[in-house]
């Protein structure tokens, strides 16, 4: 009888114990997700970035709401190309780098030719550590 009890009594623990880690894991696994989805991009979340460009560039207010939803936009777009499972990884890249090329085009179109030059060569000072962070681009030169 007593036998019983203690068996039943760590099977109790041990189902209590399971079901808790596993509820906790689900939990850091969506807080992981939502943090991905609202970085949007490896430079931090859309508002980060803006914040940041609105600081260094001194946006106006009507400069930051276009640069805001223009980067939400982008961002929407990066996670459905992500998403898409019908594109090979080349593809991916390639589509990416248009996404780029026409998020800059309309950047360009919002920020003062001051704004531009100042935002381009803070970028490139970003560039470097990307390219470092790449070992395959070393070997190559």
């Amino acid at each position: 009888m007593r036998i019983r009890k203690f068996s039943l009594l760590a099977a109790l623990a041990l189902g209590a114990l399971l079901s808790s880690t596993s509820t906790s894991s689900a939990q850091s696994t969506s807080a992981q997700s939502t943090n991905a989805a609202a970085r949007g991009t490896r430079g931090g979340s859309v508002q980060q970035r803006v914040d940041r460009m609105a600081s260094e560039l001194n946006l106006t207010p009507e400069q930051k709401t276009k640069v805001t939803a223009l980067f939400e936009q982008e961002s929407k777009k990066r996670q459905e190309l992500r998403a898409d499972t019908t594109l090979s990884r080349e593809e991916k890249r390639e589509k990416g780098r248009a996404m780029m090329a026409e998020q800059e085009k309309k950047l360009k179109a919002i920020l003062t030719p001051e704004q531009t030059e100042k935002w381009q060569k803070m970028r490139e000072q970003f560039r470097p550590r990307q390219q470092q962070s790449k070992p395959s681009e070393k070997k190559a030169e």
